[in-house]
């Protein structure tokens, strides 16, 4: 007859302080295959140390313990583990049945940790079924009586086949009714081939068992035998459903590992939506934030940079610049003139070369405007006829101005569509007349404004196309009145020229040229040469100073919401020691328990993620809408926001999304580690002791 398991001189010693409390003193015991043993005796008669060293809970100060002629004794908690999955089928007095799971997750969840086995999922059923529970089966624990409980706790104890079944109190917490069908219950898998060893208190519960062995003070005090072994073991094993092999191939026993651990995580995140939430809230926030950061900065990189390239790629921009009060001191108290002039113009278009096109302008700003129906002030712009091309400005009526305005310094202007409402309200602008400095200039045309080009860096090419008066140049310098009038030398002011090279490769190199001319000519600086590349290559290394100040921002949100799922998690894991306990007694490795709980993080974060992406994909609406409720309810702060945040349409950076989402995931198993591997050190016996 085979020997299920036997043990020699098994000792146990508790260190309490400076004593040494034996709580196993040297026990011999051997248990035949198909026995069933009682084990009674008062509290505190090492009852239940016995219980725990058998289930490989603990290890013994001194002894030997083999199970089927395997010393199981100086095994790892690895192998130890194994030993449990494999061998040993656990009947606790509380059940300890995990309150998230159903029936058959329940049952089911000792597979979760198999290896080596073969398993098929009839077999969870069969053992619902052979415990009466088939129409309970997708009940939770609190929606089932104490002894279906104690029913789903045996048909999980025989999940995996073991070789012996170890049943604390089985009917410590049931009535007499219960017990009597829980222990028939017990009887017939005896009868079918099971080896049970029983833990009880109780005379007629230990009746039901062959042989009775009876402890006290760590020792046997005495044993029984009842009935001889043949009257209640048979060659028939109770089945499971299943059958032992070689081993599950990889790709089953990952399946199978994700089906229950991945389940079990997701329910415990169920059952607890509002923690869930919270912890989840810190890292949505983050992602979004992250998402929002980079749209906002990608709108505004995108605005600039076609701000910039409306420009044109190949031109050159010189505009006049307000010297340091420094420098216009050493000029006499009384200069006021400053800036680019008509010589200027001229020298450099006569001496620069690879120079298509030049388009030099004189603007005031402010200047009061009339008509006989009303007043308003506009931008005086003195042009060529050239500066329409430049800006690609449309007519809507009329004409643009000509050469020949220029040259006979014509007494005639263009208006902007905008301000041509203003000044003639009740009719056509085209042939009418408008006051400005005292001269009446005829209306020949108008322009539809343009709100592209919004220089508020003071780069240079500010044009806000909107209350525009176009003049010839010539007439601009001889007949507007001109507060400044004259540059250094002589000759009249020109606030800006644009001039087209005609090979972009040589931009750098002319721009270079120009200032060194400017910069022998011009005893100050009060000029500034704009090369469009070069704003974008500005404009490129802002925008990466944005991002990467922004992604520090969302780094810190992701942070704090790590620390917080660190936080969550270390309390789930005092919430939960119980069940880490059943966890680990069903034969969980600690990297079985490790990976639990980092599947619950890095669920809770991927749903934070996911979150954080959806919300994220709503920023160009969102953002418009903000914009919007702002210019309605709060129009001074509205105002006071810069036009690249009023005009701006956030852009989402999609490649940022995988990204992200990685990162926060990543986020979760980092912060989400400490606290796994602090549940897989637990010692089982002690959590299973625990009470929430």
């Amino acid at each position: 007859m085979s020997v299920a398991f036997s043990i020699r001189s098994l000792s146990k010693t508790y260190e309490m302080g400076e004593d040494n409390v034996v709580a196993l003193d040297a026990v011999d015991l051997e248990v035949p295959a198909g026995d069933y043993v009682a084990i009674m005796g008062p509290s505190g008669s090492g009852k239940s140390t016995l219980l725990n060293l058998l289930g490989c809970l603990d290890s013994p100060t001194s002894g030997s313990y083999r199970l089927k002629g395997e010393e199981v004794t100086g095994l790892t908690d690895e192998q130890l583990s194994e030993v449990r999955c494999r061998s040993i089928g656990f009947v606790f007095q509380s059940y300890n049945l995990i309150p998230y799971l159903d029936v058959l997750d329940n049952v089911r969840m000792p597979r979760a940790y198999a290896r080596g086995k073969i398993v098929f999922e009839d077999g969870v059923r069969h053992l619902v079924e052979l415990v009466g529970l088939k129409d309970r089966a997708n009940h939770r624990p609190q929606q089932l009586s104490g002894g279906q409980q104690q029913r789903v706790g045996i048909a999980r104890a025989l999940s995996n086949d073991p070789d012996f079944i170890l049943a604390d109190e089985p009917t410590g917490n049931l009535d007499s009714k219960t017990t009597h069908e829980v222990l028939n219950l017990l009887d017939e898998l005896n009868s079918r081939g099971k080896t049970i060893v029983m833990v009880t208190h109780e005379k007629e519960v230990a009746a039901r068992a062959r042989r009775t062995i009876v402890m006290k003070d760590g020792k046997i005090e005495k044993e029984d035998c009842v009935r001889p072994l043949s009257e209640f073991s048979s060659t028939q094993r109770p089945s499971s459903g299943e059958t032992k092999g070689k081993g599950d191939a990889f790709g089953k026993k990952i399946k199978r590992v994700w089906r229950n651990l991945g389940k079990a995580a997701l329910l415990s995140i169920v059952t607890h939506p509002m923690r869930s939430f919270l912890t989840a809230i810190g890292v949505f926030i983050g992602v979004a934030s992250v998402i929002w950061l980079l749209a906002i900065g990608e709108g505004i990189a995108a605005q600039a940079e076609g701000e910039i390239m409306a420009l044109g790629a190949n031109n050159l921009i010189l505009s006049s610049k307000r010297p340091s009060d420094e420098e216009r001191s050493t000029k006499g108290k009384y200069f006021y003139s400053y800036g680019l002039t008509e010589n200027d113009f001229a020298k450099i278009s006569k001496t620069v070369p690879h120079l298509s096109a030049a388009y030099p302008t004189r603007e005031i700003n402010n200047r009061p405007v009339f008509s006989k129906h009303a007043k308003a002030r506009a931008e005086l712009l003195g042009c060529l006829p050239n500066f329409q091309d430049l800006h690609k400005l449309k007519v809507t009526k009329g004409r643009f101005l000509s050469h020949e305005d220029n040259l006979i310094q014509s007494e005639i202007c263009v208006v902007s569509t905008a301000l041509s409402r203003t000044l003639f309200p009740f009719g056509d602008a085209v042939g009418e007349s408008v006051n400005i400095g005292g001269n009446l200039y005829e209306v020949v045309g108008e322009v539809a404004p343009r709100f592209e080009l919004k220089d508020e860096s003071n780069l240079g090419f500010k044009e806000l196309f909107e209350d525009n008066v176009y003049l010839p140049i010539e007439t601009m310098w001889s007949k507007v009145f001109d507060y400044y009038y004259r540059g250094y030398d002589g000759s009249p002011l020109v606030s800006k020229i644009t001039l087209t090279v005609d090979d972009p490769e040589k931009l750098v190199t002319i721009a270079q040229m120009i200032r060194d001319i400017l910069g022998e000519d011009h005893d100050m600086e009060d000029f500034m040469v704009t090369v469009p590349l070069e704003l974008m290559e500005q404009a490129e290394k802002a925008k990466m100073t944005f991002v990467a100040l922004m992604g520090l921002v969302a780094g810190i949100s992701l942070l704090v919401g790590g620390v917080g799922i660190m936080n969550i998690m270390l309390a789930t894991v005092t919430e939960r020691t119980r069940e880490i306990g059943i966890r680990r007694a069903l034969g969980a490795r600690r990297s079985d328990v490790v990976m639990q709980f980092l599947l619950e993080t890095m669920a809770l974060t991927g749903l934070g993620g996911i979150l954080g992406i959806l919300i994220g994909l709503l920023c160009e609406p969102a953002y418009g809408s903000l914009i919007d409720l702002m210019e309605s309810f709060i129009p001074s702060v509205y105002e006071s926001l810069p036009s690249s945040m009023k005009e701006m349409t956030p852009e989402v950076v999609y490649w940022s999304l995988p990204v992200v989402f990685a990162i926060a995931v990543l986020t979760g198993v980092i912060f989400g580690i400490y606290p796994a591997r602090k549940a897989a050190k637990m010692n089982p016996v002690d959590a299973l002791r625990h009470v929430a």
